[in-house]
């Protein structure tokens, strides 16, 4: 019996160590001025990140927020980040990793529509985005691919007219692209020579 009492003791002990520990709030920054209230977090970094010159990096000190390429000097901005208009509408949403843009990052005008949404990568946008008129009506979508469009970006020129555009690498291509399938042509039908029989 005193051998589950201790083997009880000792789980509950280490439990109550692995425990995370409340915020309170300590890495929380607001910052009011006359256009915008911003909402972001500050959570300490476990190691300082390389930096790379062509990448922006955003940082808090003396009660703003700072952008700046290919450096910083203070708080990186970690974790989430929300700004507000004076009506108390979103304006910008998303998360900071290390003090570059991370994940879905969405910007709304002060109307409430939404106008954009960008997927990023360790500050590089990167993946699926939509860009919206100031109606809410879609406007753009299309893939980045190290901050350069990437692959077919549709156009919505009114409720019924699409038009789409291929890009590599940032280039606008002349036409559609052809398919690897094309390219290797191993399901078409080879062409019959004509030989004069004999």
């Amino acid at each position: 019996m005193k051998y589950i009492y201790t083997l009880l003791f000792v789980t509950l002990t280490y439990s109550s160590f692995a425990q995370k520990m409340p915020d309170y709030g300590l890495h929380k920054i607001r910052i009011t001025d006359t256009s915008k209230t911003i909402q972001a977090e500050v959570i300490p970094v476990s190691s300082e990140p390389a930096i790379s010159s062509s990448l922006t990096y955003y940082w808090y000190a003396a009660n703003k927020i700072h952008a700046l390429q290919g450096g910083y000097s203070g708080q990186l901005l970690n974790g989430s980040y929300t700004e507000f208009f004076l009506n108390k509408n979103l304006e910008a949403q998303g998360i900071f990793r290390k003090g570059l843009k991370d994940g879905i990052w969405k910007a709304w005008n002060e109307q409430g529509a939404l106008l954009s949404e960008v997927n990023w990568d360790n500050g590089i946008r990167s993946g699926r985005f939509s860009f919206y008129n100031a109606d809410g009506s879609l406007k753009q979508t299309g893939n980045y691919r190290q901050n350069e469009f990437n692959g077919a970006v549709i156009i919505h020129e009114g409720r019924d007219s699409v038009r789409t555009e291929y890009y590599k690498n940032g280039q606008l291509l002349k036409g559609k692209p052809a398919s690897i399938l094309n390219r290797i042509n191993i399901f078409k039908k080879k062409k019959k020579t004509d030989q004069p029989h004999a």
